[in-house]
């Protein structure tokens, strides 16, 4: 009987512990995704989210990070912007594909993450200048598919250079890039 009087009022404490125990962790969780809601608030309004995703689509060439410009100014003098659009890269993330020209010269994309840091720059040429590994491998895994005659080499911002084909069969497409020895390196 003694034991009674004293088990159920400490079971009664405990719980009563537990439950604002839990009710404490709650409310910390609340504030923390608070305090992160108002700083992406902050960012979004200063114009340096970085965790927010790209418009689909063109973006207005005044709307460019400030970083992707100055990089076209000073890596391809002579080059005019003429276009920007939305451009998600293979491997997953956003990007930007920033349409560059020069009289004379070829028609160049150069691809940047959102905050202006460049990641390619891309370059349409002729299936039969890719390498011979790449050629062989896309008849060797994707014997079934129809490959066109171009193709994008892309010249990455470590200098490595890779090929994007663009493969059918039906109305089955896929984008799959090649490292410059025909090895898959993504396929979309």
């Amino acid at each position: 009987m003694l034991l009674k009087k004293f088990m159920i009022p400490a079971l009664a404490f405990s719980l009563a512990i537990f439950v604002i125990s839990c009710d404490n962790e709650k409310n910390e969780k609340d504030e923390k995704e608070e305090t992160a809601e108002t700083e992406q608030a902050e960012l979004k309004a200063k114009g340096t989210n970085n965790n927010a995703t790209l418009p689909e689509g063109k973006i207005a060439l005044d709307k460019l990070p400030a970083a992707a410009k100055e990089f076209v100014a000073k890596q391809y003098a002579g080059y005019t912007i003429t276009g920007a659009a939305s451009d998600p890269l293979c491997q997953g993330g956003d990007a930007i594909d920033v349409a560059v020209s020069k009289p004379g010269a070829p028609n160049l994309s150069l691809i940047f993450k959102p905050d202006g840091s460049f990641v390619q720059q891309e370059e349409d040429v002729q299936m039969k200048t890719a390498p011979d590994k790449v050629r062989d491998a896309i008849t060797a895994k994707y014997a079934d598919y129809k490959a066109g005659d171009q193709i994008e080499k892309l010249q990455l911002a470590d200098k490595t250079v890779q090929y994007l084909v663009d493969l059918s069969k039906g109305t089955t497409t896929k984008e799959v890039i090649f490292s410059n020895e025909g090895a898959i390196v993504c396929e979309h």
